[in-house]
């Protein structure tokens, strides 16, 4: 019995995460408490790293450095939520960014590198490419949020930029992000800078080539299971 329980828990790994995840995206937008807000994608991405390390343990090496990168982002999203000047605030938020921009990277590819080395589909690895997808959507909103502040015209938005609190404007950048990688372009969000319109452009061609990719694993472990 005790001997099936880490194989039962690992399927479920990429699941809860699915539900952390989708769970902070419906809460986000009626949270007012900005800490409230930082704290839960703190604790989503804390949740990440923890399952991504687990998933490779190959990445022993690595470790230190994720978890590095997730503590800047903590201390860097805190700081900001706090009632300091604005020059420091605005620090405290590239400090943030500078350190989650690398740490979802690292994610979405040691996720992947999950899927594609594990050979075998289950519900789990399923729901593990649908979280590397929306890690991706994630680090393109934070270069969107990014653009945003440091021009608030680069965009056109129901709500103006400038009108806009910081963590909902980021929640206006994550429902874009994701918009724009599934090519659905329901246009209420539009980029009206030149690097705004780039940089939509090439998340739409990775977001068409990870959902290939993806396909043609699956299909490749349905066959092999066939011929098991």
């Amino acid at each position: 019995m005790t001997g099936g329980r880490p194989a039962l828990q690992r399927e479920w790994w990429f699941t809860q995460l699915t539900l952390f995840i989708w769970g902070w995206m419906l809460l986000a937008p009626r949270l007012q408490d900005r800490w409230l807000v930082q704290l839960l994608l703190q604790v989503v991405l804390l949740n990440a790293v923890l399952i991504t390390l687990k998933a490779n343990p190959e990445w022993k090496n690595l470790r230190n450095l994720m978890l590095g990168l997730w503590g800047l982002t903590l201390a860097g999203s805190m700081l900001a939520s706090s009632p300091l000047p604005p020059e420091w605030e605005a620090r405290a938020r590239d400090v943030a960014t500078a350190a989650i921009l690398p740490l979802l990277a690292m994610l979405a590819v040691g996720i992947v590198r999950f899927v594609y080395r594990s050979r075998r589909l289950t519900i789990d690895g399923i729901f593990a490419t649908m979280v590397a997808y929306m890690i991706v959507a994630l680090a393109f909103a934070q270069v969107y949020l990014l653009i945003a502040t440091w021009d608030p015209q680069s965009f056109v938005l129901p709500v103006p930029a400038a009108e806009r609190t910081h963590h909902l404007l980021h929640v206006d950048m994550v429902y874009y992000s994701l918009i724009t990688q599934c090519s659905v372009g329901y246009g209420d969000i539009l980029p009206r800078s030149d690097t705004a319109r780039m940089i939509a452009t090439i998340q739409a061609v990775i977001g068409q080539f990870y959902m290939a990719v993806v396909v043609a694993i699956f299909v490749g472990m349905y066959a092999a299971r066939g011929r098991g």
